[in-house]
């Protein structure tokens, strides 16, 4: 594919701006990112940004991330393989850990890491996890990564105007969805 048939596809997986807020939207609660009560609108309101969090064996696991909206675009599906999107919108996505994790097998200690979606096949997603953090989504960084977790992509009963991540704790291993329309990627890590 040339290079200038991807820009509008790289422009879409990389802008996004937060739509606007209204109290119809669903509210985030435990495993669906926060542990607050607040409605979705609410906190997504800072800057666009929104925190999935939880608690697994005492330790507390957090991703930071922007929210853009899908404003009627087809994005995830038409991303070509080798695509690397820092998953939200402006500064990239960040999880910041008090355990030490176990990704694909490695494992990973606690701290902070800058997360990143690859499409690596026709129907292969990985979730990447890279040291350099406080960076801005774009460039994205597409090598150097500590640890890729495979991620299961399927097709959720609704759809999700708003980028959505959320973090859970499945019986002392951590599981992260990434839900945006009615793509919905999932993956399962240890804790320690």
């Amino acid at each position: 594919m040339k290079t200038h048939t991807l820009l509008p596809l790289l422009l879409l997986l990389t802008c996004g701006c937060a739509q606007a807020q209204n109290s119809n939207m669903p509210t985030m609660t435990g495993a669906e990112g926060g542990g607050g009560t607040a409605p979705m609108a609410q906190q997504a309101a800072t800057a666009g940004r929104a925190d999935a969090e939880t608690t697994i064996k005492g330790k507390k696991i957090s991703i930071n991330y922007g929210r853009p909206a899908l404003k009627g675009r087809v994005v995830l599906a038409q991303a070509p393989v080798g695509t690397v999107w820092r998953v939200g919108m402006n500064a990239a996505t960040e999880i910041t850990t008090a355990a030490d994790l176990v990704i694909g097998g490695k494992e990973l200690k606690a701290g902070k890491y800058s997360l990143w979606v690859r499409r690596t096949g026709e129907n292969a997603w990985t979730l990447a996890f890279h040291p350099k953090t406080g960076v801005w989504g774009a460039p994205s960084l597409k090598e150097g990564y500590a640890a890729e977790l495979p991620l299961k992509l399927e097709k959720a009963a609704d759809s999700m105007e708003m980028l959505t991540i959320s973090l859970a704790d499945a019986k002392g291993d951590g599981e992260v969805k990434i839900h945006w329309g009615t793509a919905l990627m999932s993956g399962k890590f240890g804790v320690k």
